[in-house]
C-alpha cells in the first residue's frame, strides 16, 4: 500500500516538528488500522462471537500448543453465552470425555 504525501526523513532518529509529527502519527495509526483490518483474526464468517473477544480461542489454542480436542473445549466454553448456549457446554463436556477416554486419564494421573 502506498501513502502519498508521506514525509520522508533522512534519519529515523530525526525529530519531527508540529504538523509533521501529527501527520507522522496519523500515518502510523492508519497503517495499524489497515494491518488489523487485514488480519485473519479480524475476520469471521458467520457471526462475531469470536472476533469481539480479547483473545480468540484459535489464537489461544495455537499459542499454547493445545490439541484439537483441548482447543475445542476452549472454543465451546468461550462462545456458549453468545452462540450455542447449553449445547456448546455439552459439546465441551463431550470433548473432555473424549480426552479422558483416549488418554486413559485417572485422578491418580493428575
Amino acid at each position: 500500500m502506498i501513502y502519498a504525501n508521506m514525509p520522508v526523513k533522512a534519519s529515523p532518529k530525526a525529530s519531527l516538528q508540529g504538523d509533521q509529527e501529527k501527520e507522522h502519527q496519523e500515518t502510523i495509526a492508519k497503517w495499524k488500522r489497515d494491518f488489523n483490518a487485514a488480519s485473519a483474526l479480524a475476520k469471521q464468517t458467520g457471526g462475531n462471537h469470536y472476533k469481539n473477544m480479547a483473545i480468540q480461542p484459535a489464537e489461544y489454542s495455537e499459542k499454547n500448543g493445545l490439541s484439537l480436542l483441548e482447543g475445542n473445549v476452549v472454543k465451546y466454553i468461550s462462545r456458549w453465552k453468545k452462540k450455542g448456549g447449553v449445547e456448546d457446554l455439552n459439546k465441551a463436556v463431550h470433548c473432555i470425555e473424549l480426552l479422558i477416554e483416549i488418554h486413559g486419564a485417572t485422578n491418580e494421573d493428575v
